[in-house]
């Protein structure tokens, strides 16, 4: 009965010193996001090679030629219109029509494309109210989808922008709807 209950001790006293070295450990952060990783800036199926009348392609964009003309886009996470102008210049409207000038309500600013190829929005226009100073510049990697030498869908894929709104709105495939 002694050897029973020497038993008996010794195994809690190992399980008490076990349970204190495990909770004497850190506890791992669960809610820390994995490291990003920089969107790819390498086409999928580059335009151009082969066979690619019919066929989809996709190129990076590098320059406001590549992306100019009219695009549906989420503005608030309703269904609006983006225009792209050779000017560097931008607007989203309600229609593609009201897109040839800024239309109250909507957005309009400027971009420019890096020499790294990254696309830079700059929104000066919005209410301080509705986007912080530090969040009027938005940094994407564009995509243009084509097919030949059709364009058919632009993706923003997020290098850095703290304007959570916009962040959402572009995550999505803009489609495109005319070069004028």
């Amino acid at each position: 009965m002694k050897l029973f209950r020497l038993s008996t001790m010794l195994m809690i006293v190992l399980l008490s010193l076990t349970s204190v070295l495990v909770m004497a450990q850190e506890t791992p952060n669960f809610n820390s996001p994995d490291p990003a990783f920089d969107p790819p800036t390498v086409p999928l199926h580059e335009c151009g090679v082969g066979d690619a009348e019919l066929q989809a392609c996709d190129m990076i964009a590098t320059q406001p030629e590549d992306i100019v003309g009219v695009w549906t886009v989420y503005f608030n996470a309703a269904p609006a219109f983006i225009r792209y102008n050779a000017d560097g210049t931008w607007v989203i409207a309600d229609t593609a029509e009201n897109t040839a000038a800024p239309v109250e309500g909507f957005p309009y600013g400027t971009f420019s494309f890096g020499e790294d190829g990254v696309f830079t929005s700059l929104d000066p226009n919005t209410p301080v109210s509705i986007m912080p100073e530090e969040c009027r510049a938005g940094n994407y990697v564009l995509r243009v989808i084509k097919v030949g030498e059709q364009p058919v869908a632009l993706n923003h894929a997020v290098r850095e922008d703290c304007f959570a709104p916009r962040r959402t709105d572009w995550a999505y495939a803009m489609l495109w709807v005319s070069g004028e």
